[in-house]
């Protein structure tokens, strides 16, 4: 984890262990639990474009702040917020008057968002949000809980309009199959994993 990561998750471990007794955590919202849509392109996401007729064209490429990419023959292609099913279809047609064979494949090779896990677990870390995934699920990516776990306080925080939100999950009812909600994470969200008082 970047020094800027280790910074971050060091300081809301510190704003959680200080006021954790004092303030109570946010009513979570229906929207929580709703998946938002995989395979959509943002800034930062590198690509990779691949031309099975003209491979020596083949490259890799950070989509840029404005959203757009730099391809050959064609130039600045906004690609930011485009399905990647969607935006190969969009180039294949852009590539039909410049190729024999136009097809085009486009893969997510590295996503520009992550979330954070801490606490603990057994492998604290960033995790990389590729897909739609679940509290529970970036726990299991972060190693599955450490032997001192208290899996009924696990922590959410989440950027919202420039103020933390501060989410309190109850993992051991969803372990034992008592709770089916899924809390569905956003990008840059920070799970922590509290240590049991036993």
């Amino acid at each position: 984890m970047s020094s800027l990561g280790v910074g971050m998750v060091a300081l809301l471990m510190s704003f959680f262990l200080n006021s954790c007794s004092m303030d109570e955590p946010e009513a979570i919202p229906a929207e929580a639990f709703v998946a938002t849509p995989s395979g959509s392109l943002n800034a930062g996401d590198v690509i990779r474009v691949s031309y099975p007729g003209a491979p020596e064209m083949n490259l890799t490429q950070k989509v840029q702040p404005n959203g757009r990419v730099s391809l050959p023959m064609i130039g600045d292609v906004k690609a930011s917020g485009r399905n990647v099913g969607s935006f190969q279809s969009s180039l294949e047609s852009m590539y039909a008057e410049h190729l024999t064979d136009p097809k085009v494949l486009v893969s997510l090779e590295t996503p520009s968002s992550s979330v954070y896990v801490s606490g603990e677990v057994r492998e604290p870390g960033k995790i990389s949000l590729d897909r739609p995934m679940t509290a529970i699920e970036a726990i299991m990516e972060a190693g599955g809980f450490s032997k001192y776990a208290n899996a009924k306080r696990v922590y959410v925080i989440r950027n919202q309009n420039g103020k933390h939100q501060r989410y309190v999950l109850n993992v051991s009812d969803t372990l034992s199959g008592t709770n089916s909600s899924a809390f569905q994470l956003r990008p840059y969200d920070v799970v922590y994993v509290k240590e049991s008082n036993w």
